[in-house]
């Protein structure tokens, strides 16, 4: 008879096995957030992958900072909607008229592609209350449908749930690997990485 203990580790690894790694805000503009080799042992990580694809933050930086091994892209993003009038407007709209909203829920929008394109919003439960996915996502989670992922980075509750949530709204089969998670409560002092 096997352990209990054994059978968690099992189905840990089991829920782990994936082609594809997602990997959400490794920046340097995040480095404060960041554990002393997060970086090293992440990249480590993504040589058991075929596919790493970053997903980078663009509000407060204009290109990734690192490529890892086996990536095959990057992806921008912008994290919540304050970054643009029109989509505070139709986040505001969006409360209004669905107070109920759960996370998770997908509203469609109309936006002025020529200004920011995408036409989606997520509903998050986060600080971020909304996320907005813009053409680069809505093609990445298109070709993501009804694949296994795995989503590493941060910040925990932070931007990286806003990436959980929406995939899993858009049908692809996301999952954390905790072990790869930084959190806006970490600092470099707090943890090193081994």
């Amino acid at each position: 008879m096997k352990k209990y203990s054994d059978i968690i580790k099992e189905n840990q690894q089991e829920n782990l096995d994936a082609d594809i790694l997602i990997i959400v805000d490794v920046q340097k503009v995040f480095n404060k957030f960041i554990p002393n080799g997060f970086e090293k042992k992440l990249n480590l990580y993504c040589k058991n992958f075929k596919e790493v694809i970053q997903i980078w933050d663009s509000n407060k930086t204009d290109k990734p900072s690192w490529k890892f091994d086996n990536q095959t892209d990057f992806i921008r993003k912008n994290y919540g909607t304050k970054f643009s009038n029109q989509l505070v407007r139709a986040t505001d709209n969006l409360k209004k008229k669905y107070p109920n909203a759960k996370e998770g829920n997908i509203f469609k929008v109309k936006m002025n592609k020529n200004l920011i394109g995408g036409e989606y919003i997520v509903k998050i439960d986060n600080n971020h209350e909304w996320f907005y996915i813009n053409n680069e996502l809505q093609e990445l989670y298109k070709e993501l449908k009804g694949k296994k992922v795995i989503i590493t980075g941060g910040a925990d509750n932070e931007c990286i749930t806003d990436i959980y949530v929406s995939m899993r709204s858009f049908g692809i089969n996301a999952k954390y690997n905790h072990d790869y998670i930084y959190s806006v409560q970490t600092s470099k002092q707090q943890s090193t990485m081994k």
